[in-house]
């Protein structure tokens, strides 16, 4: 008897709390859809009851066609961040609480907050755009009731039917669509100055060490400048002597083109420019026809002496700034052209051509042409998709 009068507690205990959760699910369902209607009642009332984002997202959103149109056909907040059907509707509600909870600890409270974290929120909006196919584009775009006689531009026309056909989704190419457009940059730029310090306090304990930027080598330590050592070139370290390290660069030299140090044969992937006399410190192995090129390649081995303030041993990191510079560049106005899209050499005229669009420092653009290059279609195994 005594053992089952402390078990009936135990029980009443599990049916309370299965009751509260039940009615908390309950009141949960019932918000979502309250607000939700409320949403519908008030058009864009409730998500402007925020100040914040009356000053901001929503005086940029009554500027477009999106809000003003012949048709008379206006989105809303709601038609583009909150899902039709119940499910993706309820997991968007739970998760705009702890937008809610960054809004009161005064994460983006003000204006001047709200466009230091601008990029940071659309990157997230974007994510979420990739992750759904658009999902709530879609639901007022019908790409099957597309007019494109009525399109103005033919390169439009073009551009859009390339998209639908590779199974672009609409985020890939209309960010901004809808709102003032982030400074792309500000991601990148961040990130590589948090590199540049670091380089200015890196050593040379490790095996290997990479140039964040084109950096100069030296014949001795203290001696004659050798050359330069571009971005993301792997630096073999042979010696240390304080803040000077012995390095050695491999590669191949086009026969005819000595003075520049590649990262194999066929590629105009560079990795050292050097002077005239260093030239001849350049260890070279046996000429080799390439049969891409027709042109002579044979291996080289070169070792110099390089100064700590430009060099990082941390790969990963470095790639992953040139990530984000690829996303930033190459994703801002299309949908982001793949690295394997292009070969090697491609890849030159193809930043080029950017030039015109995007402007990039040498250092930027001297990074990210390395950075795609490692990554073309003739130099990894990668198919265009």
């Amino acid at each position: 008897m005594v053992k089952e009068s402390k078990t009936r507690p135990g029980k009443a205990k599990r049916i309370v709390l299965a009751s509260l959760g039940l009615f908390g699910c309950l009141a949960i369902f019932t918000a979502v859809w309250a607000g939700s209607k409320s949403s519908e009642r008030d058009g864009n009332g409730l998500c402007l009851s925020c100040h914040v984002m009356e000053q901001t997202v929503f005086q940029e959103f009554r500027k477009t066609t999106h809000f003003t149109n012949p048709s008379g056909v206006r989105a809303k907040c709601s038609s583009c961040h909150v899902p039709q059907e119940l499910a993706p509707m309820i997991k968007r509600k739970v998760a705009s609480v702890s937008e809610v909870i960054g809004w009161m600890r005064g994460t983006i409270d003000t204006p001047e907050k709200f466009d230091r974290n601008r990029l940071r929120l659309a990157k997230s909006v974007w994510a979420d755009f990739k992750a759904s196919d658009s999902r709530e584009c879609k639901s007022c775009h019908n790409a099957d009731a597309f007019d494109f006689a009525s399109f103005k531009k033919p390169e439009s026309v073009k551009t859009m039917k390339k998209g639908l056909e590779e199974g672009q989704t609409c985020i890939d190419c209309h960010k901004g669509i809808a709102h003032t457009m982030p400074d792309l940059s500000a991601g990148f730029r961040m990130m590589y100055e948090e590199i540049s310090n670091d380089a200015k306090g890196a050593n040379f304990k490790a095996d290997a060490v990479y140039p964040v930027r084109v950096a100069a080598c030296y014949m001795e330590r203290d001696g004659a400048k050798a050359g330069r050592l571009l971005p993301l070139t792997r630096l073999e370290v042979l010696d240390t002597s304080g803040d000077w390290a012995k390095v050695r660069v491999r590669g191949w030299q086009q026969i005819g083109a000595e003075r520049v140090i590649c990262e194999m044969p066929g590629r105009r992937i560079f990795s050292a420019a050097l002077s005239k006399k260093a030239v001849d410190s350049v260890k070279a192995g046996k000429p080799e026809l390439d049969p891409d090129t027709g042109l002579s390649w044979r291996p080289a081995e070169f070792d110099c002496w390089i100064r700590t303030g430009d060099y990082l041993a941390d790969i990963d990191r470095l790639n992953n700034y040139g990530s984000e510079l690829h996303a930033a560049t190459c994703g801002g106005c299309h949908a982001q052209t793949p690295a394997a899209h292009f070969k090697a050499n491609q890849w030159i005229g193809g930043i080029k051509s950017m030039g015109t669009r995007v402007k990039l420092e040498k250092t930027n653009y001297r990074f990210l042409l390395k950075y795609l290059q490692l990554r073309a279609s003739d130099v990894v195994d990668e198919s265009h998709s």
